[in-house]
């Protein structure tokens, strides 16, 4: 499977094999990026029901590969599924950020009206 190659290539962590079924069952919100045939990264979401509440979208993964940072690909991911909860009148997308000490992160706040 792609999707698994291309997280063991992009992060520390295993994810199990409900990841990787919930990934598949998200349809259109799991997606792979490529770069002349290459896969270079990946976004994988799960489609959540809140109780008494609308379906919510939880950001699983999003990734690319360090030599194809920088150009665009993380966004373009980001925009489909951000595209796909307008037109299905999602509102609630949200995710867990896992730092590591060697990466430089500056947070940015997105919202969705």
């Amino acid at each position: 499977m792609q999707l698994k190659k291309i997280n063991i290539a992009i992060f520390p962590a295993r994810y199990n094999d409900k990841y990787y079924t919930d990934s598949i069952a998200s349809g259109d919100f799991t997606r792979l990026a490529y770069y002349n045939d290459i896969c270079v990264g990946s976004i994988a979401y799960r489609l959540k029901k809140k109780e008494g509440g609308p379906l919510r979208v939880y950001t699983m993964t999003l990734g690319v590969l360090a030599p194809y940072r920088g150009l665009g690909t993380g966004i373009k991911l980001l925009n489909h599924v951000l595209d796909l909860c307008a037109k299905q009148n999602m509102s609630d997308i949200y995710l867990h950020v896992h730092i590591c000490t060697f990466i430089t992160f500056t947070p940015t706040v997105c919202m969705m009206e």
